[in-house]
This record gives C-alpha cells, sequence and structure tokens, in this order.
C-alpha cells in the first residue's frame, strides 16, 4: 500500500519544465517522460515515510560506542529522476518505472557515519551486519589494493575498490522494511579526517567536473596527510590506553612511535617524552 498524499500531482510539462528536457530528448534516450512523473508522484507521496526509514537508522547507529556523528537526508526527487536518466545510460537494457524503481535505487536515503579512529572502522562494520540484512557485499574503497588494509577487507568478504582520486570510505546497502514496503539504506562510514578530505575534493572537483592538475595535485597531497592524521590518531587511542593500564613493554611503545608518519628528529622527540613518563 502506498502512503496517501494531497499534494497535486505533477504533470508531464511539470517534469519536463523541471529537467530542462524536451520529451523528445528523453525518448531519444529510451525514457517515457509519463512514467518520470509516476516516478516523480509515488517517489513524493513516500517522502515521510523515507523521512522516518532516516531517523530510525540513524538513531539505531548512534548506540555504537565508537560512533562519532550520524547525518542522513532523503534524496531530492529532482535528483531521483536524474539519477534514473543517468542509470538509462549505464544500464540500457535495465527499465525504472513506478513499479519497481525502489528495487534498483540504493540511495533514496542516505546515511553518513563518522567515527575518531580508522582502526574502529571493523567493529562498526561488524555492528551494521549484525543489526541489518544487507543487499549484497559491503564496499571498501581504498587507495591500495594491496595494502594491509585491503587485505583485511578482503579477508571480512567486502568488494574491495581501490579509488584513484584517493577517496576512502565502506559502503552498506541496508534492507529495511519499516512496513509493508522494504526501502534500501546506503550507509557511508568514513573517519573525520576522511569526511574532511571528502567535502573538500566533492566542492573543488564537482561543479565543473573538469581536471586540473595543479589542484588534483593538491588534493593528492591533502589526501596523503589526512590518512598521516588517521594513523597518529589511531596511535594516540593505542598510547592512550597503554599508558592509562600501564600496560605494554617499552619495546612495544617504542614500535608505536616508530610506525607514525613523522621524521626522524620528531621520533626523536617522542622517544625522549615516553622516557620521562616511565620514570614518574
Amino acid at each position: 500500500m502506498r502512503p496517501a498524499s494531497h499534494k497535486p500531482k505533477a504533470t508531464v510539462p511539470f517534469i519536463l519544465h523541471l529537467l530542462q528536457v524536451s520529451e523528445e530528448d528523453l525518448y531519444a534516450q529510451g525514457i517515457q517522460a509519463k512514467e518520470l512523473a509516476r516516478i516523480y508522484n509515488d517517489y513524493t507521496s513516500r517522502q515521510q515515510e523515507l523521512e522516518d526509514v532516516g531517523l530510525l537508522v540513524a538513531n539505531a547507529l548512534k548506540t555504537h560506542a565508537a560512533v562519532h556523528t550520524v547525518r542522513y537526508r532523503v534524496k531530492e526527487p529532482l535528483h531521483l529522476l536524474k539519477k534514473i536518466i543517468r542509470k538509462r545510460k549505464e544500464y540500457p537494457d535495465r527499465h525504472l518505472t513506478a513499479d519497481n524503481y525502489l528495487m534498483y535505487i540504493n540511495d533514496l536515503v542516505g546515511v553518513r557515519l563518522l567515527h575518531l579512529y580508522k582502526s574502529t572502522c571493523h567493529e562498526i562494520g561488524n555492528f551494521i551486519m549484525q543489526n541489518w540484512e544487507l543487499k549484497r557485499s559491503p564496499f571498501a574503497y581504498v587507495t591500495d589494493k594491496n595494502a594491509e588494509e585491503a587485505r583485511q577487507f578482503n579477508a571480512q568478504k567486502y568488494k574491495v575498490i581501490a579509488n584513484d582520486r584517493g577517496y576512502r570510505a565502506q559502503h552498506y546497502i541496508l534492507h529495511v522494511k519499516p512496513s509493508r514496503q522494504p526501502y534500501y539504506v546506503e550507509v557511508q562510514v568514513k573517519t573525520l579526517f576522511e569526511e574532511g578530505w571528502s567535502e573538500i575534493d566533492h566542492c573543488i572537483r564537482y561543479p565543473d567536473r573538469q581536471s586540473n592538475e595543479l589542484l588534483n595535485r593538491l588534493l593528492f597531497i591533502l589526501n596523503r596527510l589526512t590518512s598521516d592524521a588517521d594513523a597518529v590518531a589511531t596511535q594516540i587511542q593505542a598510547f592512550a590506553t597503554m599508558l592509562q593500564e600501564q600496560k605494554g613493554s617499552v619495546a612495544e611503545l617504542q614500535a608505536r612511535i616508530d610506525k607514525l608518519p613523522v621524521d626522524a628528529q620528531e621520533k626523536q622527540h617522542l622517544y625522549a617524552c615516553l622516557a620521562r613518563h616511565l620514570k614518574q
């Protein structure tokens, strides 16, 4: 059963004006304007239910101790129509209609989960997979498919995808059924540093989607710095735990300093700080 809606129904002329296209242009792409109007009307009737789904998932994710921030959004109707048009080019044999689009569009509700320490992404992933049925295997976006990080994700049955732009995150497609109608919810999991880089990358690249060598190089440098920041944050967490609980030998603590992405002079300073702490 579809949610009741008292809004006026969108017409074909309204849809064409919204998309700034002609009916002939759509037809040339194998898309019927009448079907887009049907999808639009069906989707707008579901907005409140999708808001409720987003809030439900977000609140459940917030209960995990390692989670820092959770945000969600429901896709705008116009963005849905534009995505359907793009998907037609990617999958020419797939015909999306008002009766089946919910089965194919995975991010009508999008949730972004941020956490502090890179090392906690696996326990967050386990929490998600224990509490929701997934539509497909989770995706892990990495910068190097041969790195230890990628091997860990492979061992846990993630689909590992190397992203040459430097995007890093884990994506989960949740199967959520608040009532008789099931929906899919996309959950993106990132550290705060990964999110910061991703937002800057999006703002710089997205408006014209043009490649610029200077900007690409600067974004690459920023990506490397955020990766180093994640590594340092993880070691800080480990040091804090070990020092508080008086666990770990001097050799183990020094080994952690060795792994930090800092120069030799800074490491020597950290060794001295450690030695002074151990004398207290």
